[in-house]
């Protein structure tokens, strides 16, 4: 019965001990906590930390470049339908609509490509009522004197080129600028993401290219670099899944070449 009670004992000790190995001990010590899981779904074009940095956002904030992306937040006294914004590099004729996040703070990720302008100028929509963006103050009439919100764009913030380049039939040319002299290989939801099915050939010191014929869809991908998996520089474009794991994507087309008709002579240029 002693041994018993001592042995009780013992765990009930124990168990504090365990409970704070099993959290990775202390901070200098042992794994960290991994990230707490976003409380809202996510937008298929950020990772698990911008969708965290998004989420707990509690208050509108000027517009931030992060990843390549611009980052665009609004929040009112009372919450309207919807909150959009529309671009004047796109004749404002696209709406892009934001997410709500759990604070009530409306927020978008956008995508900046590598032929974005030096200067995105915008307007913002809620619930139809087009608006300058109260959290950003670098604003401009244009020649009619409508009051539109502005954005100067660095080069470093853009992408150097849209990504993977895609031919005809379903070809897609795949390219990764680095070190001179390394392994480079490419995984993805076309090759069952192994990292021996398809290498990137070193056509100049540095720059390494591999063709490949894929089906049309959505590819997901990363490259290879020695041990390391990496996302693609070049392709402003990422997703998240479930885990938290991020990918590059794009949308893969089947593309033709353009058919000529037969030219038709007339009958007397037969011969």
């Amino acid at each position: 019965m002693n041994r018993f009670v001592t042995l009780s004992a013992s765990l009930l000790f124990l168990l504090p001990l365990l409970a704070f190995a099993a959290e990775g001990g202390s901070e200098s010590g042992g794994n960290k906590k991994p990230l707490p899981p976003p409380a809202i779904p996510a937008p298929e074009n950020i990772n698990t930390y911008l969708h965290i940095l998004v989420n707990n956002l509690t208050k509108a904030e000027a517009p931030r470049i992060q990843d390549r992306k611009l980052i665009l937040t609004w929040k009112g006294d009372v919450q309207p339908r919807y909150v959009a914004v529309a671009f004047k590099h796109e004749a404002f004729r696209e709406k892009h609509v934001f997410w709500r996040n759990q604070n009530g703070v409306y927020f978008l990720v956008y995508d900046l490509s590598a032929d974005s302008p030096s200067t995105l100028e915008y307007r913002l929509i809620v619930d139809g009522l087009w608006q300058g963006d109260p959290s950003n103050p670098d604003r401009i009439r244009d020649d009619q004197g409508v009051t539109l919100s502005r954005i100067s764009l660095r080069s470093s913030d853009l992408p150097q080129v849209h990504g993977p380049v895609q031919a005809y039939f379903g070809e897609v040319e795949f390219s990764y600028r680095g070190k001179p002299g390394q392994q480079v290989s490419i995984i993805g939801n076309f090759n069952d993401w192994d990292p021996f099915a398809h290498f990137l050939e070193e056509v100049s010191p540095g720059e390494y290219r591999v063709k490949l014929t894929l089906a049309e869809g959505t590819v997901l991908y990363r490259f290879v670099v020695g041990t390391k998996s990496l996302l693609d520089p070049e392709n402003a474009h990422t997703a998240s899944d479930d885990q938290g794991g991020t990918y590059s994507f794009f949308q893969n087309r089947i593309i033709e070449p353009a058919k000529v008709m037969e030219a038709r002579l007339p009958a007397s240029a037969h011969p």
